[in-house]
């Protein structure tokens, strides 16, 4: 196992923004659009330029997956795929929004995936769309100038972060090791918050 490459696959819901996160991340150039999906079969990437001290293996494959919720249709044409790459998986990315507490969705396919997770799975939420992240009409909103969360935003992560990890959490129930410090909120489109999340899906457990 150790010749083989560490296998990050980028899963959720479709239109959260999983394609645009690698395109940041990791510089690609994948499709993206937000109104109808683009991705329609898994794209793998192999990785060979990365600083890799933190991992055991000197190659990358970083798996763009179609999200779900496209259609009932499409999620179960899908589902081959997820039964194929996810026990493979060393670092699964669910991707999701922070602008929402709508997570029913995710919910319910999460628990259809989760007997094809292992105990060393590495399990990260990418929060993803602070900058959308709402306020109170007299505090301050995302500073696109400074591409930074406003401290009002900032004040009001940790509770965010604990509803997302107790929405996740209560579905997972222990078949993998998962900590609300697991849950990484940040923006594709502005970059904050990406290195945070890099670090944390290409460190092995």
């Amino acid at each position: 196992m150790e010749n083989q490459p560490f296998t990050v696959l980028f899963f959720g819901k479709t239109g959260a923004g999983k394609s645009s996160t690698l395109n940041s991340m990791f510089n690609f150039n994948l499709d993206v659009g937000a109104a109808v999906a683009v991705t329609k079969v898994p794209k793998p990437i192999c990785l060979t330029s990365l600083d890799y001290d933190l991992l055991h293996h000197k190659q990358i494959q970083v798996v763009d997956i179609p999200g779900i919720g496209e259609s009932i249709e499409a999620d179960e044409y899908y589902l081959p795929f997820y039964k194929e790459w996810i026990p493979k998986t060393d670092s699964l990315v669910w991707v999701t929004q922070a602008d929402t507490r709508a997570y029913k969705r995710d919910q319910i396919f999460l628990l259809k995936l989760l007997p094809l997770f292992h105990p060393s799975l590495n399990f990260t939420i990418a929060l993803n769309k602070i900058d959308y992240f709402g306020v109170n009409e007299d505090e301050k909103g995302f500073d696109t100038s400074s591409k930074q969360p406003s401290q009002d935003q900032l004040n009001r992560l940790p509770e965010k972060i604990a509803d997302v990890y107790q929405v996740f959490d209560s579905i997972i129930e222990g078949k993998v090791d998962f900590k609300p410090e697991q849950v990484i909120p940040y923006t594709s489109f502005y970059g904050w918050g990406l290195d945070a999340l890099k670090q944390k899906i290409l460190t092995r457990r």
